[in-house]
């Protein structure tokens, strides 16, 4: 992974940068990179100079602020097939359970929050499936989303009887000044089943708010603008009644109205929290970032390596052939008649041979057949989790090309442990050319130095590549390399 500045643009076209090359250390767009196939993976490459290429990635806030997104949530009903079809779904829902007075309210709005809790974790997964609430028990459907969001609400409702029973109007001013920094980010606590303790914490609170910088001032008017409309959809959804007359469809009508301004705050929790994993654990840190042209295929076309030649072989002296009845004796009965009839007054062999267990495929050798079958089915994170489980046991049975493109996935996910292991164990690979070999240890040490701050480390991973490669570019760019370090 190579963390983007300021949009880097190739040299070629000067269009934007969506990778960059490790050997030659260009700067590639789509028609600078290009896909080459290396059984049983596909990896990127320069278009340039054939070798590979790392993703350049930025954080996901600096692709799109909070800010820019804030009108897309509001139109986020109207304009997503699935946004529209979950609003529809949970007004229906709404309206079903209307018929019953308060118990059908109860029961209605319990899965409703559920369903709206769904709906934030699936928009901070960045998922087109939004994840909503089945109704399965009383406990989990209605109760557990109702006790959450109340915990989430506890400054709002708590500062309301406060001061009604102390009859200190004053407090009513002090819970709402608390709402507004505690239960945006409460909230998300209570969409993502976070521990009650934490969500109960004012510190453990207010320290998340303030992890979002200015995201959450954002925030925090986003959904001061979704408390206008609640206001608003009120006298709206009286119209609404008064005048749509058609049975069904009016009460429909008046859910949908008064549905709008939830369901558009508990996207924009989810967007938040797109931006920022990291609030209440949610999620990882690394999951805020993501590639500069994400979603974009190289077009470029790979260079063709020149087919290397050959060498002549030098003849095999084959043995003299034994005599006939020597190769008799020596030969292995291939069943246990064959075996009576070379010696008859030898024991038979038994029914059953035993098993040899030093046949069998190790661990090791089980797990990397499962790596390598979803790296060739492009199954990035399938073939992570499998490299993250079995790491030690799978990586000695990897090849080269496939420990580099575990190593390079690794890194753009800022799994930085797991890159490690795979730039190592790369660095180990017996067969392999010297040239990749180099650069498999500049890509380790920029790792060990760069990322994980293991200068020395990375300082003495370059001095080898100087030592061992004089004159490539593998050790041009590690000298430049220790000379930026020094300064």
């Amino acid at each position: 992974m190579a963390p983007a500045p300021a949009l880097a643009r190739c040299e070629a076209h000067q269009a934007v940068a969506g990778w960059e090359c490790t050997a030659c250390h260009r700067a590639l767009c789509p028609d600078c990179a290009a896909e080459r196939t290396v059984y049983p993976a596909t990896v990127i490459v320069c278009a340039i100079c054939g070798e590979l290429a790392e993703e350049l990635i930025q954080k996901r806030a600096d692709a799109g602020s909070l800010a820019s997104r804030l009108p897309g949530a509001f139109a986020f009903p109207f304009t997503s097939l699935e946004g529209a079809a979950a609003w529809l779904g949970i007004a229906l829902w709404l309206y079903a359970w209307s018929f019953l007075g308060a118990l059908g309210l109860l029961i209605g709005w319990g899965v409703a929050i559920g369903s709206l809790f769904g709906l934030t974790r699936s928009s901070a997964s960045g998922k087109d499936h939004l994840e909503l609430s089945d109704f399965q028990d009383p406990i989990s459907s209605i109760l557990v989303p109702f006790v959450r969001f109340a915990v989430a609400m506890v400054p709002a409702w708590g500062g309301a009887l406060l001061a009604l029973y102390t009859g200190f109007g004053w407090l009513n001013w002090v819970a709402l000044a608390v709402t507004v920094l505690w239960s945006p980010t409460a909230f998300i606590g209570a969409a993502t089943n976070a521990n009650f303790v934490d969500m109960l914490n004012p510190f453990r609170v207010l320290r998340a708010s303030a992890a979002m910088g200015k995201d959450f001032a954002v925030y925090a008017l986003g959904l001061f603008v979704v408390l206008i409309v609640l206001v608003l959809s009120v006298p709206l959804a009286a119209l609404v009644s008064k005048f749509v007359v058609v049975p069904v469809l009016g009460g429909l009508m008046v859910q949908l109205v008064l549905l709008y301004a939830p369901f558009v705050g508990a996207r924009i929790a989810g967007l938040v929290l797109f931006l920022h994993p990291g609030v209440f654990g949610w999620g990882d840190v690394a999951e805020g970032y993501e590639g500069i042209l994400k979603g974009t295929r190289p077009r470029g076309q790979a260079p063709v390596k020149e087919a290397q030649t050959v060498k002549n072989f030098t003849a095999i002296e084959l043995p003299p052939e034994k005599p006939p009845d020597v190769v008799l004796q020596q030969a292995r009965p291939r069943d246990r008649f064959a075996a009576i009839e070379l010696d008859p007054e030898s024991a038979p062999p038994p029914e059953v041979a035993p098993l040899d267990v030093a046949l069998l495929p190790t661990h090791g050798e089980q797990s990397t057949e499962e790596i390598r079958r979803a790296i060739r089915e492009r199954k990035d994170e399938v073939a992570l989790d499998g490299f993250r489980t079995t790491g030690l046991a799978a990586a000695p049975h990897l090849t080269f090309d496939e420990l580099m493109w575990l190593a390079q996935t690794a890194a753009n996910r800022i799994d930085y442990e797991s890159a490690e292991l795979a730039f190592r164990h790369a660095v180990k690979c017996s067969g392999v050319a010297l040239e990749p070999k180099v650069r498999a240890k500049v890509m380790l040490a920029r790792l060990l130095g760069e990322k994980l701050k293991r200068d020395g480390e990375g300082r003495a991973l370059m001095n080898e590549v100087l030592q061992e490669a004089p004159g490539t570019s593998a050790a041009t760019f590690a000298q430049q390399w220790l000379a930026a370090s020094r300064s």
